[in-house]
This record gives C-alpha cells, structure tokens and sequence, in this order.
C-alpha cells in the first residue's frame, strides 16, 4: 500500500507546475465540491422524508417545511375551486422548485442532482480523452526519435527516449487522477442513492396530501357528498327517462308483435273455419236431399212392381235400383267427407281456444309489467 502510494506521488513528481495546479482546479476541486453538493442534497430529501413521516403517524413539527406549507396552500386553494385535485403533477411540479441551502447558498435540488449524477462521467470522459491523446503525441515523438537517434549509442538513445516517455507518464497521471476521482464520485452517488429519497419524498407528499391534509380541509368530505348525491340522482333520472322511451318503443312493439298479428291471424282461421263449416252443411244438406231422392226412386219403383206386371217392368226396377243405389252410395261418400270436415273444423276450433288462452295470459302479464312501469313513473313525478 505504502509502495503504491510512493509510486503515486513519483508520478505527481512528473507533473509541471502549471499541469498539476489544473488538475487540481478543475479535477480534485470540483470532485470535493461535488461531494459535498451530493451529501448537503441527500441530507435534505432524507429529512424532509422524516418529517414527513412523523405527519403520516399524527404527530405535529415544531416547524413545518416550506414545501409542505405551500403544498398545502395550494391543495387549500384548488379545493375551493374543483372537487379532484391532480396530486401527483401538484407534488411533482413543487418539487421541481425546491431549493437547499449549502454554506447559506440557496440551491436548486434538480439542477444539483443532475450535476452530480453527470460530472463522473465527464471525468471520466476527461480521463480517456487525456490518455489516448497523450499516447498519440508522445508515440509520434518516441517514432522520430527512433529514426533520428543513433541506435550503437546507448545513451543517446535513452537521453532521446526520455522526454516521449515522460509524456506519456504525465497523461497517464492526470487520466489517472480523473479516473480515480470518477470512481470516487460513483461511489458516492451509489451510497448517497437521491433517486431513492427523492422517490420516498414524493410519496410521502402525495400520502399526506390525500390522505391527512384532505380530511382536514372543512366542507370538503360534506360537499364531496352532496355532489355526489345530486350527481346519482342526475344519472338516476336520466336512466328513468331513457327507460321510459325505450320501454314504451319496445312495448308498442312487442304488443304489435304479440297481440295484433296473432289475433289478425286467428280472425282469419275462424273465417276458414266458417267458410269450412258452411262447405260442410252445405255438403251434409245435399246428401240428405240426394238420400230423400234416392228413397222417392226406390218407393217408386216398388210401386211400380207392385202395379205393373213383374216380368215385363222388373228390367225397369232393376234399373232405377241399380240407379238409387248408385245415388245412396254418392250421398254416403258425401256424408263421409263432411264428417271428416267437421272433425277438422273441430280440431282446429279448438287449437284456437288454447291459443286464445295463451295470448290472454301473456296480456295479463304484459298489463302488470305496464302497471309497474306507471307505478315507477309516478314516484318518479313525485320525487321530483
């Protein structure tokens, strides 16, 4: 360790005056100053975290921050003019305002904070850029020096190889030291982690402000109650009126659908029915006729017999027999049919009557659920 610190120092040796005051300016100040920014703003965010905490447990500061009391002013004011408040971008535009005081500097924590998280890198591209431009300047000398210098003369070659080599251990000392500092500085920023308390900061502002700071404000749980009453009962209405129309719409509709067509349609079975049932009669009212006829032939004809001779007119009765038969037998396939007619006209007479029964209850329901809409019509008038 010793050793290495020995080392480190020769090589400080190797420094020019005017070399080594800046990198004491520009590496080693700054690097310090960066620290102490880093430490003073992590302190900051961690306290105001604290108190912060000791708000969400119901204890009371001697001393409030600033950032709470215009927080709240704010929070006060924009109550009175809306219901909602946009919590986050409230806190976050706070915050981006939010000033530390180092040495009784006012400083800003965004600006800082992005300083001190940037300026290791800048050392260390610094650092780099020293290194590599350093071996290139002194690799151009070491090479001239090689060609011009006689190589049989030992000293002159190290005399002329010393100057390059200096050079480069120069460059490689100050991309040392800003390396070295870099490291420091990102080891700082890991330890000294903002991100994490200015998180655990912006958290604990929006907790307060909507869960302690709001319950506090007077009016506002009242007012947020009643405007969401009257909202409900807005929407309530609204709904009512909607129902309504679209009820009444879909009623018409169904009671066309329902009652209209299908009592159209069974007026216009009972007129078949009728006319079938007239067809029928009419039927049934021939064959009889066809009957009496037949029966008058056939009296007729006995008469005939009886009073005629039976060999010379039994050809003529067998005849009108033969025709009367014919004429029973037309008068019983007439009465077949209209017997089959009024056993259809009675099937369907009495699918009718069921049918009949169904639309009646599905009237009665349907005048109960437009009862209950009148009911809830009327206690919508009267609760307005």
């Amino acid at each position: 360790m010793f050793e290495f610190l020995e080392t480190v120092m020769r090589g400080f040796n190797l420094l020019p005056p005017y070399l080594l005051w800046l990198t004491v300016f520009l590496v080693i100040i700054p690097s310090i100053i960066a620290i102490l920014l880093r430490f003073a703003l992590h302190r900051h965010l961690t306290v105001l975290a604290a108190k912060l905490r000791k708000l969400l447990r119901g204890e009371t500061l001697s001393k409030t921050p600033l950032i709470i009391n215009y927080l709240e002013q704010r929070v006060q004011n924009a109550s009175a003019q809306r219901q909602d408040i946009n919590t986050t971008a409230l806190v976050d535009g706070t915050y981006s305002q939010e000033r530390f005081r180092l040495l009784g500097i006012p400083l800003q924590c965004e600006a800082i904070d992005h300083l001190t998280r940037n300026l290791p890198n800048l050392l260390l591209s610094f650092g780099l850029f020293g290194t590599f431009l350093g071996i290139t300047i002194n690799l151009a000398n070491l090479s001239q020096t090689l060609t011009q210098s006689d190589l049989t003369d030992v000293s002159s070659l190290i005399q002329g190889l010393e100057k390059p080599l200096q050079g480069m251990g120069i460059a490689f000392i100050s991309s040392l030291v800003a390396v070295f500092c870099s490291a420091i500085l990102t080891t700082i920023n890991f330890l000294w982690n903002t991100n994490v308390a200015k998180l655990t900061l912006l958290n604990s502002l929006e907790d307060y402000l909507d869960n302690v700071y709001w319950l506090t404000i007077p009016n506002t749980s009242s007012k947020s109650l009643q405007e969401g009453v009257e909202k409900l009962v807005s929407e309530f209405g609204l709904f009512l009126n909607i129902f309504s129309e679209q009820f009444g719409t879909t009623l018409e509709r169904v009671m066309t659908n329902s009652v209209t067509q299908p009592l159209e349609k069974m007026i216009a079975q009972n007129q078949q029915i009728t006319t079938a049932a007239e067809q029928a009669y009419q039927e049934l009212q021939q064959s009889t006729l066809a009957m009496a006829k037949s029966t008058g032939t056939f009296n007729q004809a006995v008469s005939i017999l009886d009073k005629s001779r039976f060999s010379e007119k039994l050809s003529s009765a067998v005849s009108d027999l033969a025709i009367a038969q014919n004429q029973f037998s037309q008068s019983a396939l007439i009465l077949n049919k209209s017997t089959k007619s009024i056993e259809d006209t009675l099937e369907l007479l009495q699918k009718s009557i069921l049918k009949i029964i169904s639309l009646t209850e599905e009237m009665s329901s349907i005048n109960e659920k437009y009862g209950l809409i009148l009911q809830l019509q009327q206690s919508k008038k009267n609760y307005e």
